[in-house]
């Protein structure tokens, strides 16, 4: 496992690679890692490259009759292949359920190199505690990834997404957590939400790390008065308005108010300097770069043809 930079930032060494996803507590001190890092030492290592640039291009396009639900314990490997619903349409004024996902992921499941394909009404809904890896959107309707459950620890390793109009990553979850790592992001409104209006709320976390953001109009959205905490580091970003707004949320399905904008030493839990906020330039300045990379991926990033034989 390395980093192809030419300094040696420790952003990794504790992230990509464990087994078991613990219940926690709380979350590390402002500027800190969150508590969730520690659980991070037996899961085997990626083994694609992050963040990365290039979009995928898929070779097989498979179209599921109804959502696919991924069991706990499975690992589906979708080996770089678009995955579709048969009857996949965006309706962007609506917000979709559990019954118009591509792919359902149950507790304790993990599902990697995905491409979920154009025009699907929702891409991805984690149930329960999960792990996204190497999955790419190639063009977001309302949500591409939607965190639910109780208390639930969803975290997404590499992988990326375009042309998202409302949000790419939505958290419903009940006092759940979100770590983000790697990730690119490529037009979009909003690249993290605490929902703001769900039925049931409580305090939520996010996590994002080493992420690429071009032309958004925001990095997140979260909601002080249930608790909500976002850190960002290790982001390079362009042609974003915004970085964290702050609204007071409700569980009466209203129109949440916006009550602030920028960091703070309590919810908004980054600095531009400290935790290395970058304008991205073109170039990744912090990639991970696989010891084992998988044999393939020339055959879907033309860039890496040479790099994986």
């Amino acid at each position: 496992m390395k980093f192809s930079t030419s300094i040696a930032l420790p952003l990794l060494a504790s992230t990509c690679s464990a087994a078991v996803v613990k219940r926690q507590n709380g979350d590390g001190p402002q500027g800190s890692t969150d508590a969730t890092q520690g659980d991070l030492g037996a899961r085997p290592p990626p083994r694609f490259p992050f963040p990365i640039l290039e979009f995928p291009i898929a070779k097989e396009t498979v179209v599921f009759n109804e959502t696919r639900y991924v069991q706990p314990g499975e690992v589906f490997d979708g080996q770089m292949k678009r995955y579709e619903r048969v009857e996949g349409s965006c309706n962007e004024q609506a917000e979709g359920t559990d019954a118009d996902a591509v792919f359902n992921l149950l507790p304790g499941s993990t599902i990697r190199n995905v491409i979920i394909g154009k025009h699907q009404s929702e891409g991805i809904h984690a149930l329960g505690d999960a792990w996204v890896e190497n999955v790419w959107w190639e063009d977001v309707c309302e949500d591409a990834l939607t965190s639910k459950g109780l208390n639930t620890q969803l975290r997404v390793i590499g992988g990326g997404a375009r042309n998202a109009t409302d949000k790419i990553f939505q958290d419903n979850s009940l006092g759940g957590k979100y770590n983000i790592t790697g990730f690119v992001a490529d037009t979009f409104g909003t690249f993290y939400q605490s929902c703001g209006n769900c039925l049931n709320q409580a305090k939520r976390n996010a996590t994002i790390q080493n992420v690429v953001a071009i032309n958004g109009t925001r990095m997140g959205i979260i909601s002080p008065n249930y608790g909500d905490e976002i850190r960002i580091k290790d982001a390079q970003v362009v042609d974003v308005k915004f970085m964290v707004d702050k609204e007071i949320g409700n569980n009466v399905q209203t129109v949440p108010y916006t009550v602030g904008t920028g960091p703070d030493e309590k919810y908004a839990l980054y600095n531009l300097t400290r935790d290395r906020i970058t304008t991205f330039n073109g170039t990744v300045l912090k990639q991970y770069v696989p010891a084992n990379p998988y044999p393939w991926l020339g055959e879907f990033w033309p860039s890496l043809a040479n790099k994986t034989a």
